[in-house]
């Protein structure tokens, strides 16, 4: 027999049985595989990759998603982060997989976290999970939803320096027209006889109605509940669709309180939404000047949130997750409640826009800052901006003693002079006696405009608000203060530098920018102004701050003033000696007439009082009685 022959019948049934235990492999392998890629692992994992925005392939499962998942999900603004903790184990046709959740929550609410378990049961068509509302939130009822709710928090308040009241949450009353309310009434016609009831603009609030949906409650006005009296509520009371809704909302404590000082917090208007780039949301609280704006956070807090079941089929809900609120707080001051009353009552009987400052020297803090009750669109005794006349001659004479005048240097006093063809004069109220020569100290006690302007070449503009730096003039605003702190263009020359050495020209100063001027001189050194009682007070830094001897020459010649000049009526004052400057500005009106600001400014001890009145007399006749009646009660 042939050995090649032999050989291949012996290998035959070899073949035979690797062939066979191949075959045997593969079909073993094959269930294997088919086993393991029909056991239910991939529908889990499909499943927590649907859960977040409910793509099902079922209907019926997307609308329960919605059902319970979509307030929630519109709430926060985003869908929730689901993960497939662990797959389970298929047993019998079931497998049981655990489901983390992560919801992120608005407002840095942080997050909510937990776990669900959910059921796939293998069937004909495959593996399918039972989206039981369990399966969404633990222990979540047949008929609930999840939704989330703000946990506002508690206004805080600002206080004055001893820590009373000024600000806060108040009872007021919100006017205005519930359109439900109207019935068959004509909108228009409602929104116009209430407008004139509530003396506000007819057009505005008629056209408010009408862009307010069919069911919207449209606002009028929003007073104090204690100011209910001044207003016909009986006759609105039968305008059809009107309604009063009472609230609590953040508001000073007395009305006009310190106007300027305090500012507000507001709802936000759907103009404020719109035009926030989604930083601001209808209901929050907008704020606007002042402290409040200053120190909105700390005042306002922060909102916490709530995950909450609803049932509203039954109308009930329960908490599921809570994130505190975070309550404001007390915003304390520097203002001194018995002297802002004093100031306020001080130029109560002015007839035209009118202000006080008041300024403790030695720490900058504001103590009061009052408006006169008429005229007053805006707070001028912070922001306004003014010819300082001869107040600002306290900036010239500090120039002047760095130039090397003293206080007994002759300087000429004639009752006119002329730079550079424009005629300048001194105040009428001048004695034509004191017309001549006479020592610095002489014409700053009488105030000599010529005086001043006739040494234009002694100092220069850069030199003038060299001097003005020292003193306070143009440095920063206050933290929480909208201020203006004075300007003087250190480029003027010629007939307006001339002008600004007797505070005229182009000059431009605020009474606080004043009161700051006099208190940098009572201190010794800069003084940058406070209103928030933990900020802090630290002096400014200037190229040239006050030395002993001018701080006691500057003293000297603002204490003549008193002893000798303008401020006569200031010598019987008992205590502390007092310093100060008289100011006098001219300026024209809307209808050419020439008018003139009156101001002073005053020291006495650890105290300056600025008094500014827009259209008034001299500075001693007008504002003067102002700040000798608040330092007297002082």
């Amino acid at each position: 027999m042939d050995s090649s022959a032999s050989r291949s019948r012996r290998r035959g049934p070899v073949i035979l049985v690797v062939a066979l235990v191949v075959i045997a492999a593969l079909v073993v392998g094959g269930l294997l595989w088919r086993q393991r890629a029909d056991n239910g692992e991939e529908e889990a994992q499909a499943l927590a990759d649907a859960l977040p925005e409910g793509d099902f392939s079922s209907e019926a499962d997307t609308a329960e998603h919605d059902r319970i998942l979509g307030p929630l999900i519109e709430a926060t603004g985003a869908a929730p982060e689901v993960e497939l903790a662990d797959a389970g184990t298929a047993e019998d046709g079931l497998r049981t997989a655990t489901l983390d959740w992560t919801w992120t929550l608005p407002d840095d609410a942080g997050t909510w976290e937990y776990t669900t378990e959910a059921t796939l049961h293998r069937g004909e068509d495959g593996w399918s999970a039972d989206l039981t509302p369990e399966v969404f939130a633990p222990d979540l009822g047949d008929r609930e939803n999840l939704d989330l709710k703000t946990v506002d928090p508690t206004l805080g308040t600002v206080t004055d320096r001893d820590g009373k009241e000024l600000y806060g949450p108040g009872e007021v009353k919100v006017l205005g027209l519930d359109k439900t309310q109207l019935e068959d009434a004509d909108p228009e016609a409602s929104a116009r006889e209430l407008a004139g009831l509530l003396d506000i603009d007819e057009d505005r609030f008629a056209q408010s109605v009408a862009d307010y949906g069919p069911d919207a409650f449209v606002p009028a006005l929003t007073i104090r509940v204690s100011d209910e009296g001044d207003y016909p509520l009986d006759d609105a009371a039968d305008v059809a669709g009107f309604r009063a809704v009472e609230k609590t909302q953040p508001l000073a404590t007395e009305r006009d309180y310190a106007p300027g000082v305090l500012g507000a917090l507001r709802e936000a208007s759907a103009e404020d939404v719109e035009e926030s780039d989604g930083e601001i949301e209808s209901g929050d609280l907008v704020a606007s000047g002042g402290i409040v704006a200053a120190e909105r956070e700390a005042l306002v807090g922060t909102a916490g949130a709530k995950v909450i079941a609803v049932d509203p089929d039954a109308g009930t809900e329960r908490s599921l997750h809570e994130v505190a609120a975070v309550d404001g707080t007390e915003v304390r001051t520097t203002l001194d409640d018995h002297l802002q009353r004093l100031a306020t009552s001080a130029i109560a009987d002015e007839d035209s826009a009118s202000a006080v400052v008041a300024l403790r020297p030695s720490t900058g803090e504001v103590l009061a800052s009052a408006l006169g009750p008429t005229g007053q669109s805006y707070p001028v005794g912070l922001v306004g901006q003014y010819a300082p006349g001869s107040t600002f001659k306290a900036v010239t004479a500090l120039a002047l003693l760095r130039a090397g005048v003293t206080p007994d240097t002759t300087l000429q006093c004639p009752e006119t002079a002329t730079v550079e063809g424009r005629s300048f004069k001194n105040a009428d109220s001048m004695s034509p006696d004191l017309f001549g020569s006479m020592p610095l100290r002489d014409a700053i006690a009488h105030s000599c405009n010529t005086a001043m302007l006739l040494e234009y070449d002694t100092v220069d503009q850069q030199q003038l608000a060299d001097a003005a730096t020292t003193l306070g003039i143009g440095e920063d605003a206050p933290t929480g203060l909208e201020a203006f702190m004075g300007s003087v263009d250190p480029e003027d020359e010629g007939v307006e530098h001339a002008a600004a050495m007797m505070g005229q020209g182009r000059v431009l100063a605020s009474p606080l920018a004043m009161a700051v001027v006099l208190a940098s001189v009572q201190n010794g050194a800069t003084v940058q102004p406070k209103i928030l009682a933990d900020s802090d007070s630290a002096a400014p830094e200037v190229d040239s701050p006050l030395t002993e001897d001018e701080t006691a020459q500057m003293q000297e010649l603002l204490r003549g003033v008193v002893t000798d000049g303008s401020l006569r009526d200031f010598a019987d004052l008992p205590g502390d000696p007092v310093i100060g400057k008289t100011g006098t500005a001219e300026w024209t009106n809307e209808d050419g007439e020439l008018k003139l600001h009156s101001w002073v400014i005053v020291a006495q001890g650890d105290l300056v009082i600025a008094a500014f009145v827009e259209d008034g007399s001299y500075g001693s006749t007008t504002a003067g009685p102002i700040a000798r009646e608040v330092l007297e009660g002082a």
